[in-house]
């Protein structure tokens, strides 16, 4: 282990003189000074580099370096400053030089040293190994079968193998701890970090089949039992997302396991984010405005709405990018943009509670009797099936709007039953009014211009 000391002068005429002397703690550790005498010019800088050795042995050491700064100023002693540094070693459990780190060597000679240990270490890791796993399956026969819900049955089948490696990855680190005297340290280091990758893989394998074995499998089952298709929409996304995210999380404790410095890839990332930001910042604003379709529901997957440009549609499908419409004028599948669906004026006309209307203009021809045209046109709307008339607040209205260029211009306000006759409520009104013009003899005209001609 390396560590570095800067010294600073502040004095700004004065040259300092720094003498060092170094203690060590623990057996067997040592120490090295690149220089044990600095002189500092005047507000001038200087560093020193000590370089601390553990010894070779087992289980988990650690020592405490102290440096002791000596200054003088023109050969005078004006100051004495203390710094320390500890290093510790971990070993993979305990001492070395007993069975699993607590119990001592009983087996007799030749075994009675580091190599009984190894031994005795690996058949009882083995037999932990297997009593662990006799454990979990005993409790998922006889205790987990008798439980009405699966979680408990998912979760021992998800973790059984995953802690059965852990265990013989600690098992063999442990083993391999009692023979430190006939392995290289290069070699132990090596094996303790590949059991830490283990370990790193391990427990985010199990964080993944947790998260998506359980967290979604439960969040799909609720999601079709509710009404609301938020939820069948947004747990996909959090899926995909939760995957990313603990995959990424993974990554960089593996980096940080292989002692990769992160400065760049954070930086970069964050400089790449920016860029995939602007660079779809329509997709997001698309993802948002689908999120807010399903949370604010201004109208809903089978709803029958109206465009800006008038164009009748029935919603197929809202996504979080674009919603899909099925339009009536061309019996065409049409996929819009969520963002523009949320910035437009849209009319919903499906799933209202207040009954529907229909508005029509009515032309008579002038010189009609304009009593004698409503007259006509209430039986019109009288004898269409779809109109309603037993609502007392909510009775058909003909007004006489316009006089027209060419004719006397009635709007007819009805109301109908039912909001999905519509169209037909409008035809068969249509209808109606013309037959009962007719019948009365009142011309229904077509534009004209009078001309007058000057010789």
């Amino acid at each position: 282990m390396t560590y570095n000391w800067t010294l600073r002068s502040v004095e700004p005429s004065s040259t300092l003189a720094i003498s060092v002397k170094g203690q060590l703690t623990g057996r067997g550790w040592t120490y090295e000074l690149d220089r044990t005498d600095i002189t500092l010019a005047p507000n001038g800088l200087a560093s020193l580099t000590a370089t601390v050795h553990a010894p070779l042995s087992g289980g988990s050491v650690s020592s405490n370096l102290t440096l002791q700064f000596e200054v003088r100023e023109e050969g005078v002693l004006v100051q004495i400053s203390s710094w320390s540094a500890v290093t510790s070693v971990k070993g993979a459990w305990g001492a070395a030089d007993k069975v699993l780190g607590v119990f001592e060597n009983p087996l007799p000679s030749p075994l009675d040293n580091e190599w009984g240990v190894f031994l005795l270490d690996a058949i009882l890791w083995l037999a932990i190994a297997f009593a662990i796993a006799y454990a979990m399956d005993l409790i998922k026969h006889v205790f987990v079968k008798r439980t009405a819900t699966m979680i408990d049955d998912i979760v021992i089948g998800i973790v059984r193998t995953p802690i059965l490696l852990l265990v013989f990855a600690f098992g063999v680190v442990q083993s391999l701890d009692a023979l430190y005297k006939h392995i290289p340290e290069d070699i132990r280091d090596m094996v303790f970090a590949a059991y830490r990758i283990v370990l790193v893989l391990v427990i985010f394998y199990l964080a993944y089949k947790l998260f998506k074995e359980i967290l979604i499998y439960y969040g799909k089952m609720i999601a079709k039992r509710t009404a609301s298709k938020v939820d069948d929409v947004l747990i996909p996304v959090v899926e995909k997302v939760g995957v990313v995210v603990i995959a990424l999380v993974a990554l960089g404790y593996l980096l940080g396991v292989l002692n990769i410095d992160l400065t760049m890839f954070v930086a970069g990332g964050v400089v790449v984010s920016m860029v995939l930001a602007f660079a779809a910042q329509e997709t997001i604003s698309n993802f948002f405005s689908g999120v807010f379709l399903l949370l604010d529901r201004p109208f809903a997957e089978g709803d029958t709405i109206i465009l800006s440009d008038g164009d009748w549609c029935e919603v197929r499908r809202i996504g979080l990018r674009t919603t899909r419409l099925y339009r009536y004028s061309d019996a065409s599948i049409v996929s819009i943009p969520n963002n523009r669906l949320v910035n437009e004026k849209i009319a919903r006309m499906t799933n209202v509670s207040d009954p529907a209307r229909i508005n029509i203009n009515v032309g008579v021809a002038y010189g009609t009797d304009p009593s004698k045209a409503r007259e006509a046109i209430m039986k019109a709307i009288r004898e269409t099936p779809y109109s309603l008339l037993t609502d007392k607040e909510r009775q058909p209205m003909i007004l006489l709007d316009e006089m027209g260029d060419s004719a006397l211009i009635f709007k007819v306000f009805v109301w109908i039953k039912d909001r999905d006759d519509r169209m037909r409520a409008r035809d068969k009104l249509l209808e109606e009014i013309y037959r009962k013009l007719t019948e009365a003899g009142i011309e229904i005209p077509f534009p004209q211009r009078v001309v007058w001609m000057k010789k």
